[in-house]
């Protein structure tokens, strides 16, 4: 099974499975520290450029 075709496979499966309830949902929110719940283009930032001194 190729990358491509287990992304699809999952997507499925997600897009299939019922919406958590609020209260699973808080669970969830509680269990997960933020930085897990980000995706990871956005948790993994670029370094800022060094300065160079004048």
């Amino acid at each position: 099974m190729t990358r491509e075709e287990r992304r699809r496979l999952i997507r499925e499966l997600v897009d299939a499975a019922p919406a958590l309830s609020p209260e699973d949902a808080d669970r969830m929110r509680a269990l997960l520290p933020v930085g897990a719940r980000a995706t990871r283009s956005s948790a993994v930032l670029p370094r800022p450029a060094e300065r160079k001194a004048a």
